[in-house]
């Protein structure tokens, strides 16, 4: 009776654990040691709460890099063009043009490191002098002439009569310009992030966009 009693009590036991431990009933010896149901439960809630962590430092890196790359861009978009320097467009066209006689077609500002003027001034036929103006002091730095230049007869015909010229272009534009050129029959002016048309035949400014 004693041994049935005992039978009956370990085989309750199984019956609560879900069946998940194993019993093994002898006369003399102790029953082998298994893992306990709530140890296995245990085990897998701690293998399961790892995963959410994983993924979740995954998506801050990927959001951290992504705010990073979007700073850049946003940098690399703005470029040194934002700030012209201590010449303006204007002063470094009557830099140019005390240099070289003619008529401006573009004065651009290098934002590549160099922080000059390129102001190109057409002188006749095909001729374009490249004249490039540091923009911190003002002085000529480099000159470069092209003798077969693709459309300057053409455009330098267009605007020598014209009643705007490249310096009254960026006059007509509110902001430090930092790009003015002739374009299909008008003139093109940059200044900061916007972008503006002014006719060659009356100083007013239309914004792009």
């Amino acid at each position: 009776m004693k041994r049935n009693a005992v039978i009956a009590a370990l085989t309750a036991v199984a019956v609560i654990g879900g069946g998940a431990a194993a019993v093994a009933v002898s006369s003399g010896d102790d029953a082998p040691a298994t893992a306990s149901p709530a140890d296995r439960v245990s085990l897998v809630a701690e293998q399961d709460s790892a995963a959410p962590a994983d993924r979740d430092d995954d998506r801050d890196d990927d959001r951290d890099a992504k705010g990073d790359d979007d700073q850049d861009d946003r940098r690399d978009d703005k470029g040194a063009a934002a700030d012209p320097g201590n010449v303006t467009v204007a002063q470094a066209i009557a830099a140019a043009l005390n240099h070289t006689s003619g008529t401006v077609l573009s004065a651009d500002l290098d934002d590549d490191g160099d922080r000059r003027w390129e102001v190109e001034i057409a002188t006749g036929g095909s001729t374009v002098h490249e004249i490039d103006v540091d923009s911190a002091t003002g002085k000529i730095v480099r000159t470069e002439t092209d003798r077969d230049e693709d459309d300057a007869a053409a455009e330098l015909k267009a605007v020598k009569g014209a009643k705007v010229s490249a310096r009254d272009a960026a006059a007509a534009v509110d902001g430090a310009v930092t790009s003015v050129e002739f374009d299909d029959g008008r003139w093109e002016v940059e200044a900061g992030e916007a972008d503006w048309t002014v006719p060659l035949d009356t100083p007013r400014a239309s914004r792009e966009g």
